[in-house]
Parts: C-alpha cells; structure tokens; sequence
C-alpha cells in the first residue's frame, strides 16, 4: 500500500492542481495585488476596495496561494508579499508578471487543450482554436505581443549576454540576425564585438519594434533593420547568419525550408550559426525548457532537438553540421553549419 502523506504523494497533488494554481496566479496578475502589496502588509478589504473585487473571494484565492508561498496570510488577517510574489510585481526586474499573463493567455490555455490530440498526431492546433497564427494575434492585439515580448526577456534575458560572450563572434566582419524579433540578441553581440557590423531581418512588426530599440543602444548605425519574410527570401551578402530560438518554432518541413532560404542567400565562405538547445537525452537542464518545448508543440507543431537531428535538418538544406559550442553557463548551443 503506497503512502498518501508520503512526500511523493503530495508534490503529485500539488501537480495535478498546476493548472488552477497558475490561473489563480493569471487573476492576481491581472489585478496587480503584488504591486498593491508593494508597501507593506493591507487587509482584504482594502485590496478589495482598490481591485473592485469581492472580499472574500479574494481572500480565498490569496489564502490558497499563499499555500504554495506566493503571498503570506498574518495572523491579523492581512495579506503581505512573499519572496515569491515579489517577481510578479511590475517595478522589479526580472518581472515574472507577464509571463504569467502571456503562457495563461486564454490563446494559450485553448491551445493546450488539444494536447491530447497533438500527441496522437503530431501537429499544432493552435490555429484552428484560436483563428490565426501567433504572430498575427500579436499584431493584431499589442497588450498581447507586448506580454509575449516582456515574457522572452524576464525568462531568457540572462542568456543573451551569456551567448554574445560565449561566442567568437568578432571572427566575422558582418552577420544578420535572421527573425531576430526585437533586437536584444544582435545588440548584445554588437556591444561585445565593437568591429562587427550587423543587420537584423524579420517581419514588419517586430522589425519596427527592433530599430527603437537598436536606436536606443546607440547601434543604429552599425546595424540595419529590414522587414521582410524569411520564408521568401533572406538577404544575401553576410559571413555568417544567425538563427536564435527561430528554428523550435518550426516542424522540420518549415525548418528546413527556412534553412535553404539561408543557403541561398550565403557565399560558400559563409557559416550558418543556430542557437538553440542541443537536447541531450537524460541530461536535466535545471530550468523549464522542457516544458517550453512543449509550447513549441502545441503553438507551433516545432519542437526542441538533438544534436543528430540537426544534423539531418542541415544535411536536408544543403549544410554540413560542423560543430556543437556550448555556450557557458548556459543551456544554449551554438550549433555550426558549413555550406555544401
């Protein structure tokens, strides 16, 4: 007989209710009560007042999470900030707010909802539940792009520093930062690379978004921005091109279709740089990438993957893989690709 107060019995519990704690989490978010909670300790009723929500609802919700120690519940009756609820207020970085808003966006929750049946078929159905793709939901929905963009860089936002130190990206005169999103990752490498020139290439939106923020650096002048589709055609004329977390958003159909637009637009001197995670089978990475693989999954139909298995993907679009540089201190590999 298995023991139900033995601790595995408890944290598989606390498991099956992840789903109710993390929209617990979504309303609080949504409502700012860590902010509120930024002063000190206030009683419900206050809170109350200041959300126009219901008292005792409210209570219920931060007593049950206070539970799994986001907020604390004093002997008073007050509520009060943890340690854990600190990283959802907006005035501190890193922020988890709007992560929390983003990956238990209603888009989100529908698309997980098919679950089931991406396991027994293997395909996204994202845009059948939801109408669209992602990306044309953030262009149509700013608050919405906003939190996503927030999100990448409250969760990953160490790692980019960690990559453009990593790297020997200064061995290049020039590189294009191929669905470079909104420019944090070519303008790390350009701040650490100071003779390297660069250009950052991705749909209109987030290209519009990346010269604000390339201006902002003081890089304008050393790196273009231009809009366009990587799927049609890429700009030739780089020594390297760079793919970062573009390539898990993508089945190996799309991803090697994107991968010869690459090599059709590269010298044969020129090198292909995808940054990813090279999955090792066993190996824990101490953070929850394997659950983002699984927002690949079901957003996209993409997916993390295996050295071999990007291997096969550059072999399929004209690339030899030449080498694996894990980046240090990271999850994060620099994987290589030579042009056949």
């Amino acid at each position: 007989m298995l023991d139900r107060q033995s601790e595995s019995f408890r944290r598989l519990v606390d498991l099956l209710l992840g789903a109710k704690i993390a929209i617990a989490l979504r309303a609080m978010a949504e409502h700012r009560l860590a902010d509120k909670l930024g002063t000190g300790p206030m009683p419900v009723e206050a809170l109350a007042h200041q959300t126009g929500l219901a008292p005792e609802p409210l209570r219920r919700v931060l007593r049950a999470l206070a539970q799994y120690g986001v907020f604390r519940e004093r002997s008073d009756g007050s509520f009060e900030n943890s340690n854990l609820s600190e990283y959802m207020r907006v005035d501190v970085s890193p922020s988890l707010r709007d992560a929390i808003l983003y990956l238990n966006h209603d888009m989100s929750l529908r698309a997980w909802l098919q679950l089931d049946r991406s396991l027994k078929d293997g395909q996204s159905h994202f845009v059948e539940i939801n109408g669209a793709p992602i990306f044309e939901l953030f262009a149509k929905d700013k608050q919405l792009g906003d939190y996503f963009a927030q999100c990448m860089i409250n969760l990953h936002g160490a790692e980019v520093a960690k990559i453009a130190a990593g790297y020997s990206f200064g061995q290049f005169r020039s590189l294009i930062d191929v669905g470079g999103g909104q420019g944090h990752i070519i303008a790390a490498i350009l701040s650490v690379h100071r003779e390297l020139k660069g250009m950052l290439f991705d749909i209109e939106p987030n290209a519009a978004l990346a010269r604000d923020v390339l201006r902002g650096r003081g890089l304008a002048e050393r790196c273009e921005v231009l809009g366009g589709d990587i799927f049609v055609e890429i700009p030739r004329g780089f020594d390297a091109y760079l793919l970062k977390s573009v390539l898990h958003n993508w089945n190996d159909a799309r991803a090697t279709a994107i991968l010869r637009q690459c090599r059709n637009a590269m010298a044969g001197d020129s090198r292909l740089l995808v940054v990813e995670e090279a999955v090792v089978p066993g190996r824990a990475v101490g953070n929850p990438h394997r659950l983002i693989d699984l927002e690949m999954l079901v957003h996209f139909g993409g997916k993390e993957r295996t050295e071999p298995e990007y291997a096969r993907l550059m072999s399929d679009a004209g690339f030899a893989l030449a080498c694996v540089t894990p980046v240090n201190e990271s999850y994060f590999s620099v994987i290589e690709g030579i042009p056949l």
